[in-house]
């Protein structure tokens, strides 16, 4: 370690009982690239906002050279070396770039240097166009060129490729380069493995905020915790006599599916089939595009191209209430319950398409009999409840629609073992009784077992499809987490 080095020691933070980063200590020399990977919820963003000053530690110090950071607020931090590029590009956008860039220029500084960071983000031909009239790549190069204004030390990039494909993915590795090639540390929190094979020397791996490896990216792949992290234990497999009962017939079937964010394509092209009765598993890295698939299914994510169709019944234009109407129920991605409101008031939520009183009562018999730990909460506040729990009413209040097809988004994301494996048993008992499921899940032996068909996401695109079996030796897996097949 040098007298310049950052240095993180015993780096924590906590929000409430959460603890999001618990208790790492890391140190990265002047001009080393590094990556920060991990599972949802791993803690990696919020590692990197306490470098960049967002985030104040619960406990820990943050140190350049002799320089003291963690008291700092983020402008402070920017005059002592630390440029921060944020994963979803915030410019002024009736600004031109250059005025997007000489606001984040340090008043000492003069305009050449302006020049020589437009330049540097290959922005100087655009200069002159409102930030507004950028496309995605051109805006991640003018976040790049925000965080390099400040002359710093060190760059902090957070999933600087996020919805990059192609021919603008290749350039923003190429971007990165150059950054790192001028001399400055490169920290960057990344889920597009082509970003982290191609720039990165170094690997540290986050699970549940704790720091569980480091080392280079072929070691990170070959290891045996980090592949553990990342695909799971293994669950009872469903019986392959119950598998062979399942229906041929599409209950939903999705064409050539676009979709994105705020200008960020995640999806290119989907095809994907869930058949009458069955289990289909979407699996894939983080930031492949699972959770904005299945929010375009549900409605709540609009699709610029393809086609979605339920039962024979195209819904592609159809409002998210519409399709919740003719048997959609999505669950999302971190619960989203009203936490103020009892477990009973939220599962009434999902009922909301009838009033038949007495309707309603014989959906929450049925929701109860799959959850029966539910029974005795009722009454209790959903925020009083174990994470497992506030599940189940997720589930639950999904449930309580009746749908025909069930959508449940990283059902296991955080929970205990035992938590996972009750849940799972729920879901056994709703696909018994004759539903079909669409599961994203990041235990990836738990889907394989679980499931009859299963999709894998890589960078939006499907990489492969077909029964379970297919995929327990393919390379598509080791291709999709870590971008090459590990070394056995």
């Amino acid at each position: 370690m040098t007298s310049d080095s950052l240095v993180l020691d015993g780096l924590t933070k906590r929000f409430g009982g959460v603890t999001a980063v618990d208790n790492v200590t890391l140190a990265f020399e002047p001009g080393s690239a590094s990556a920060v990977i991990g599972p949802n919820g791993a803690g990696k963003s919020s590692l990197l906002k306490m470098i960049a000053g967002v985030y104040t530690p619960t406990a820990g110090t943050v140190t350049l050279g002799e320089t003291r950071l963690d008291k700092l607020a983020p402008h402070q931090l920017a005059r002592h070396g630390i440029g921060f590029a944020h994963q979803i590009p915030r410019p002024f956008r009736q600004l031109t770039v250059r005025q997007n860039v000489r606001v984040a220029v340090d008043a000492a500084r003069r305009d050449a240097d302006v020049e020589d960071v437009l330049a540097r983000a290959e922005l100087h031909h655009k200069a002159d166009r409102s930030a507004g009239s950028l496309g995605l790549l051109d805006l991640k190069r003018l976040e790049v060129a925000r965080a390099l204004a400040s002359n710093p030390r060190v760059v902090l990039l957070d999933e600087i490729a996020a919805g990059l494909v192609g021919r603008e993915l290749d350039d923003a590795i190429a971007l990165i380069k150059a950054v790192h090639a001028s001399g400055v540390t490169v920290i960057l929190v990344e889920h597009v493995e082509a970003v982290v094979r191609s720039v990165v020397d170094r690997v540290v791996v986050l699970d549940w905020g704790e720091l569980i490896a480091d080392g280079t990216p072929a070691d990170i792949a070959a290891d045996p915790r980090v592949r553990e992290v990342y695909l799971g234990g293994h669950a009872p497999a469903a019986s392959d006599t119950l598998r062979s009962q399942r229906s041929p017939d599409p209950l939903l079937e999705v064409h050539g599916l676009r979709a994105g964010y705020a200008g960020q394509m995640a999806l290119h092209g989907v095809d994907l089939t869930v058949r009458k009765g069955s289990v289909a598993a979407v699996l894939g890295a983080n930031g492949a595009g699972k959770s904005t698939l299945c929010a375009a299914i549900s409605g709540l994510v609009p699709t610029t191209d393809g086609q979605i169709v339920l039962d024979g019944a195209d819904l592609t234009s159809s409002p998210t209430h519409a399709r919740n109407r003719v048997g959609i129920a999505h669950c999302p991605e971190g619960r989203r319950l009203f936490a103020g409101l009892s477990v009973l008031d939220n599962l009434h939520l999902g009922a909301y398409s009838t009033r038949d009183r007495h309707e309603v009562a014989e959906r929450l018999e049925e929701v109860l009999s799959i959850f029966p730990r539910l029974k005795d909460k009722l009454a209790a506040p959903a925020q009083s409840l174990s994470g497992g729990q506030q599940q189940m009413v997720a589930i639950g209040r999904a449930l309580m629609s009746r749908p025909g097809l069930l959508i449940c988004d990283e059902v296991s994301l955080g929970l205990s073992p035992k938590a996972v494996d009750e849940l799972y048993a729920g879901l056994d008992e709703v696909r018994q009784s004759g539903r079909s499921l669409l599961i994203v899940e990041q235990n990836v032996s738990r889907c394989l077992d679980f499931a009859d068909d299963v999709y894998v996401l890589n960078r939006g695109r499907i990489s492969f499809s077909g029964p379970p079996d297919g995929l327990r030796e393919s390379v598509k897996l080791d291709e999709a987490y870590f971008g090459h097949p590990a070394t056995r």
